[in-house]
């Protein structure tokens, strides 16, 4: 694992975390001993980075991992993904979804493989990041800014370094549980206090060592710090308006904030998100009533 993860794609430096701020994660990254991502991904990743990618060569390399192919073919045929037809094989998801956005849910899938495995505190963390990765699913099927296999693999990514942290710091997790919904200030400043580095710049690292596309690794590091106007770059913005939006939802599912506040104050995010003004009704009310989010 390298500190320079993920190379800027903005002229704005300043949106990138520092080299000290990197070399603090990597010092966190090594203490819990993070798994390498699959080799999977990495072939993946290698296949999309030529020229011409060879559609036939990555089913061929994702229908090779049994466990995986399973659980993402489970996904591509959930409510969630709106796919009008059963998808039953590797080589129909590719026609269907195109390369890209297959290896983005690989991706996901690799990673839930790896973390998911978590018990006692651990699994309080990793369940509230799957609950926000699963409303992120339901806002992207409303959004012309972000597709769902992106929102899937940005929500499962987005507060890893939470997950990595739970191992570190005893009293962690009911800071977490404590301040995730109501204060995140607070809690990155606990977590400045007690490891010398915070989650979004953890997340970052590990999203440039397991291979995610850059603006996806920087609106991960950025989604706490900026509000989506702020970036230049659309995607990004994108995906800093999912979370913020995703995370708010949450929030009011936990009652935590109250649902005028989200309605009301959140237009710049559901606007950004290409959020039809009829649908952007319907998910609220959908939420109000304590139902999907979509």
């Amino acid at each position: 694992m390298t500190t320079g993860a993920c190379a800027p794609t903005s002229t704005d430096n300043r949106l990138y975390p520092s080299r000290p701020a990197l070399e603090a994660a990597f010092d966190v990254v090594k203490k819990a001993k993070i798994p390498p991502i699959p080799d999977i991904v990495l072939a993946l990743k290698k296949e999309l980075d030529r020229p011409d990618p060879n559609m036939q060569k990555a089913s061929e390399l994702i229908g090779q991992d049994i466990a995986i192919t399973g659980k993402l073919l489970k996904t591509i045929n959930s409510p969630a993904f709106g796919l009008s037809a059963k998808v039953g094989s590797v080589q129909q998801a590719v026609s269907i979804m195109g390369l890209r956005r297959l290896a983005n849910m690989v991706t996901a899938e690799a990673i839930d493989r790896m973390l998911a495995d978590q018990g006692g505190e651990a699994k309080v963390v990793w369940d509230s990041i799957l609950e926000e990765a699963r409303v992120m699913v339901e806002i992207a099927r409303l959004s012309r800014g972000v597709t769902p296999d992106e929102a899937y693999l940005f929500g499962m990514m987005h507060d890893v370094g939470c997950l990595v942290f739970t191992g570190l710091f005893e009293s962690y997790s009911t800071e977490f549980i404590l301040h995730r919904h109501t204060d995140t200030e607070e809690l990155i400043d606990f977590e400045m206090k007690h490891l010398g580095v915070d989650h979004p710049t953890v997340s970052f690292l590990l999203a440039g060592n397991w291979k995610l596309p850059d603006q996806m690794a920087l609106a991960i590091y950025l989604h706490h710090r900026v509000e989506c106007a702020e970036v230049d770059d659309p995607k990004v913005r994108a995906l800093v308006a999912l979370a913020n939006l995703a995370h708010r939802l949450d929030a009011f599912s936990e009652g935590s904030l109250d649902m005028s506040e989200i309605c009301s104050e959140e237009e710049a995010i559901w606007r950004e998100l290409k959020i039809a003004d009829d649908d952007w009704v319907r998910l609220c009310e959908s939420v109000a009533q304590g139902g999907s989010a979509a």
